[in-house]
């Protein structure tokens, strides 16, 4: 039987290099770097609101002398470091037979007998965000359709775990979003969770 956090490797906590930084000063440069993350990746233009609070940051920045270039660049080596972390496997769950609880999430949401499902730590997973790291979802594939009475059914899985990245679209009423697992589970048994402890 496994819990979620059996699907995450043990390793050193990280510690956020703003951490001992006067807390105004360290959500400003968080709050920088955000920015930075959404025009680099598309999300807003030189138009947005969000970029001219940008500017007006580094603004504030150089009036008070504060070198603030190079803490946006450690606090961004600070999310790559974590974005890593959160697609990093077991190695020795590869192959091995597992019970796992979750939430199964249908990937088309008018299905009732599915035979694919994300299994997901906690129920809204994936709808709200931020959603789970990859190594916090599985991607589940059935050798039979298993008849899911809601949306987010609360399940024990038991099947032959496989370290496999995988992407799928999940498919909600106004659309759909892309997320991925680091881990497959080919599952030969789906049951209603019962607490077993």
């Amino acid at each position: 039987m496994l819990g979620w956090g059996d699907l995450v490797p043990k390793l050193e906590r990280l510690k956020n290099p703003l951490g001992k930084l006067e807390i105004q000063l360290r959500f400003d440069i968080q709050y920088l770097a955000s920015i930075r993350h959404m025009i680099k990746t598309g999300q807003i233009s030189k138009v947005a609101v969000e970029f001219e609070q940008g500017v007006e940051l580094q603004h504030k920045f150089k009036t008070n002398n504060v070198n603030y270039e190079p803490l946006v660049t450690q606090f961004n080596a600070y999310l790559d470091e974590i974005e890593r972390r959160n697609k990093l496997v077991v190695q020795a769950l590869d192959g091995q037979l597992v019970k796992l609880p979750g939430y199964a999430l249908p990937l088309e949401t008018s299905a009732t007998a599915v035979t694919e499902f994300l299994l997901v730590p906690s129920i809204g997973a994936c709808i709200h965000t931020p959603v789970p790291p990859p190594n916090q979802m599985v991607f589940v594939k059935l050798n039979q359709s298993y008849q899911a009475k809601r949306l987010y059914e609360p399940v024990w899985i038991t099947g032959r775990i496989k370290l496999e990245q995988k992407k799928k679209a999940v498919v909600y009423s106004d659309g759909e979003s892309g997320v991925e697992s680091s881990y497959t589970l080919m599952g030969v048994k789906v049951v209603p969770y019962k607490n077993e402890f």
